[in-house]
């Protein structure tokens, strides 16, 4: 790999420890002290790093900068006119944890969304999922129903990494933990998104209610449920909150789902133990579809339904394959003062993918997503065009100056660093293209973020009369 130099180098010995730490733990409080020509950066710009205000101020030609916490945020937030929630707190940290809350309340999410259900003893947790399995495992070895656990069982749960699937030594914790993270942690715009899994009586969601009002606050959190019935009692509790209908995805949607997990784990002992349930999921999303309970609101019945039983302040939560199927949904909505966000259960890539065949008029009002601010709002709305009203003076900043407008730079510390000098860099497909030129593009292989190690990049034997091509070797992929 060819040696980095010296200024880049520097200034990424320093910066990539950081991000480590801040992958590894939680957030501490960003420097106060910050160099005169970052005082009009938010409070948490990284600007404690020797070439790091040349960095910035690059990245500051494209309305970007490098927060405290590791993340490329935007300077203009208000250039992404639609919502972002971030599905289960940050996506890259466990799921019901203190730190997947903690780490997305540090970036442009507008809304954190948690899932919270009920134990059989009525103590509200941050759970998602009916079985332990796939998120937590029991200390004990045995697989339990969330519901029909206590806080005693509860607290035995461990949870499991998000990237690795390993077992880590910490547990999930309550909804009363969640809304004081939240409360703690949370920027002045934020809200908390707080999804209901369980068929709860009247006398458990007033409970849950008054714990929001009392930690949280009145206006920084709102509820969603797929039971109408549930935000019916909501409504009546409280008459002001918003509240958002998840319509259940769609049963092509739920094949796909299925047919991933058969693909992705079928020599897995964790599929082998819970096989019955994954054969079982198709044939029950279609049965639920057509289940007298499942109501498709697409339509403006549905629309009006929501209206007479929710009220005003009101949304409508859709699956993107059922949203894209109707997006002229939005303007319906919108007569009857409703929202529409979207989600997915197939994956980001595919949400992301079939936002972008959208006409932007099309788009939704909101999106729960497993991404950054950063990368979805650059896929729907695009600004991180450089200027050039800025000269940047160290290798790191002319570099950023360089890149094009569809540069990744998420992978910008991780991976992009590695191909400068060779005049590659990620495009946001996760294409391997050639700075200033219209190459075709060459496909690159996912390299672990975790890690935050560059590609090792070999000169190759090459015929200089006809190109000055380049050998590319990504760790672990081969040529």
């Amino acid at each position: 790999m060819p040696l980095l130099p010296t200024p880049l180098k520097y200034l990424l010995v320093f910066l990539i420890p950081f991000v480590l730490t801040a992958c590894q733990s939680a957030p501490k409080k960003p420097p106060r002290i910050i160099p005169p020509e970052l005082k009009h950066f938010p409070a948490d710009v990284r600007s404690d790093v020797d070439g790091v205000v040349d960095l910035q101020l690059a990245l500051a030609d494209r309305d970007l900068y490098l927060s405290g916490f590791g993340d490329i945020k935007m300077l203009k937030p208000e250039l992404c006119p639609i919502e972002v929630s971030a599905h289960r707190g940050d996506f890259r940290r466990p799921e019901s944890s203190r730190e997947a809350i903690i780490f997305a309340t540090t970036n442009n999410y507008d809304s954190i969304e948690i899932d919270v259900m009920l134990l059989r003893d009525d103590t509200w947790v941050n759970f998602h999922d009916p079985h332990t399995g796939r998120a937590a495992v029991h200390v004990d070895g045995e697989g339990y129903q969330i519901e029909r656990m206590d806080i005693d069982d509860f607290v035995g749960l461990r949870l499991r990494d998000k990237e690795t699937g390993e077992i880590i030594n910490a547990r999930p914790i309550t909804a009363y933990e969640a809304f004081s993270t939240f409360a703690q942690a949370r920027q002045p715009h934020q809200k908390l998104n707080v999804e209901i899994k369980s068929d709860a009586e009247r006398k458990d969601l007033a409970i849950l209610d008054y714990m929001l009002k009392k930690i949280v606050g009145a206006g920084a959190y709102y509820y969603s449920a797929s039971d109408i019935e549930i935000l019916e009692t909501l409504r009546e509790i409280d008459h002001d909150v918003y509240l958002g209908l998840v319509q259940q995805a769609q049963p092509s949607s739920v094949d796909q789902l299925v047919n991933d997990l058969r693909r992705g784990t079928k020599n897995d002992a964790y599929y082998r133990y819970y096989q019955n349930r994954i054969e079982n999921a198709s044939e029950f999303g279609r049965r639920y579809y057509r289940n007298k309970k499942f109501k498709d609101y697409r339509n403006s019945a549905g629309l009006r339904a929501i209206a007479q039983k929710i009220g005003p302040n009101a949304g409508l939560h859709l699956d993107i394959r059922g949203y894209a199927e109707r997006p002229y949904i939005k303007g319906m909505a919108h007569q009857r003062g409703i929202k529409v966000l979207t989600y997915t259960i197939n994956g980001t890539d595919y949400h992301q993918s079939r936002l972008l065949r959208l006409p932007r008029k099309s788009l939704p009002d909101g999106v729960i997503v497993d991404t950054s601010p950063y990368r979805i709002c650059q896929l729907l709305y695009p600004s991180a065009k450089p200027r050039h009203q800025y000269q940047p003076t160290t290798v790191a900043g002319k570099y950023v100056s360089e890149l094009p407008q569809d540069a990744d730079f998420d992978r910008f510390l991780s991976e992009m660093t590695g191909y400068y000098q060779e005049g590659y860099y990620i495009n946001m497909k996760g294409d391997l293209r050639r700075v200033n030129q219209p190459a075709a593009p060459r496909q690159s292989r996912p390299v672990s973020n975790s890690a935050f190690q560059f590609p090792d990049i070999k000169d190759g034997e090459v015929n200089t009369e006809q190109s000055d091509a380049i050998l590319i070797q990504l760790p672990g992929h081969g040529i």
